[in-house]
């Protein structure tokens, strides 16, 4: 419907525009004369389609007024799916049915995990599917970080429950939706890539997991998505970094930002057309991955805190959140 709204506006504009700067052009180029002359029927004749076309503009006007009065204003929803569970300061989903797992049973997760009310919360969504917590009032900017895309890289999804701690009751300008267990499955299990199928080379088959979390991003008007990873040594990328899809500037531009901050290198993202970072950049959706050095179902305060580190400057980017 805002594509209606500009439509009308532009037409309006443009309209008036040609009017205004015809009569004023006419002004310039004769401009004032001392001696008046009398009108001639070539004057007449132009003030009379200067009529018309007047009359004709105020009609247009009112037209657009009525159409612009009956055309109603819809807003994205502010989250898509099942919700859980819910208080005055977010709200729980699950976007996807189809990947729910018991992540409490993984041990490493559980004993590094701050366990408040609100990450039990979540943890216990989990076992109904990809569960995302909704932190703001609805207004934008919109933006979505990720985590556990690979169940067993527990850095990152470790550092977005943090976060949800931080942001609960915090001031936010703006929404945030954090999905800290894309495929709570595989977390429970510790599994990277079940029956070595890489999950993050499917984001744009229908039906996927991350499918549907691009799914979900577009429907809640997300316009900046991070996917954060970690990476063990001697695999690739084998490093801490920022990798970017080169086809958008915005991407280049956000993970300079967040290199910026922490001190990691910027990486082009491989030719893998199914990487949800960029299906979301092709859909729309500037997006990086953060990636941290950490051995797979393991995890270390310097990774742990890297990643934190990363969303936090992700923050920064967006405006919606200045953290300390």
């Amino acid at each position: 419907m805002i594509n209606s709204y500009l439509f009308i506006i532009l037409s309006i504009k443009i309209f008036t525009t040609l009017i205004f700067d015809r009569n004023l052009g006419d002004l310039m180029k004769k401009g004032p004369s001392l001696y008046p002359k009398k009108k001639s029927r070539s004057n007449k004749k132009i003030l009379f389609i200067n009529g018309k076309l007047l009359v004709t503009g105020l009609f247009l006007l009112v037209l657009c007024t009525l159409i612009l009065m009956n055309i109603p204003y819809e807003n994205p929803p502010l989250a898509t799916g099942l919700e859980v569970s819910s208080s005055p300061n977010y709200k729980i989903t699950i976007v996807d049915n189809s990947t729910g797992g018991d992540v409490s049973s993984n041990t490493v997760l559980m004993d590094n995990l701050n366990q408040t009310p609100v990450t039990m919360e979540v943890v216990e969504a989990a076992k109904q599917g990809t569960p995302m917590i909704v932190l703001g009032d609805g207004s934008r900017p919109r933006i979505m970080l990720v985590a556990g895309v690979h169940g067993g890289e527990l850095p990152p999804q470790l550092a977005a429950l943090n976060l949800i701690n931080e942001l609960n009751g915090e001031k936010i300008k703006g929404t945030v939706y954090i999905i800290p267990f894309a495929i709570p499955l595989n977390t429970a299990t510790g599994n990277r890539t079940p029956n070595n199928s890489d999950p993050d080379r499917m984001a744009h088959n229908p039906g996927t997991p991350l499918n549907n979390i691009i799914n979900t991003s577009l429907q809640c008007d997300v316009t900046l998505l991070v996917d954060f990873h970690s990476a063990q040594p001697n695999d690739i990328p084998g490093k801490n970094c920022i990798i970017y899809y080169p086809q958008n500037n915005k991407s280049q531009e956000l993970a300079q930002y967040v290199g910026n901050r922490t001190g990691s290198p910027l990486v082009e993202v491989g030719p893998y057309p199914g990487v949800l970072s960029t299906v979301s950049n092709q859909n729309g959706i500037t997006s990086v991955v953060c990636e941290v050095l950490s051995p797979h179902n393991k995890t270390d305060p310097g990774s742990l805190n890297l990643s934190y580190q990363y969303m936090k400057a992700f923050l920064d980017y967006s405006g919606v959140y200045k953290a300390d």
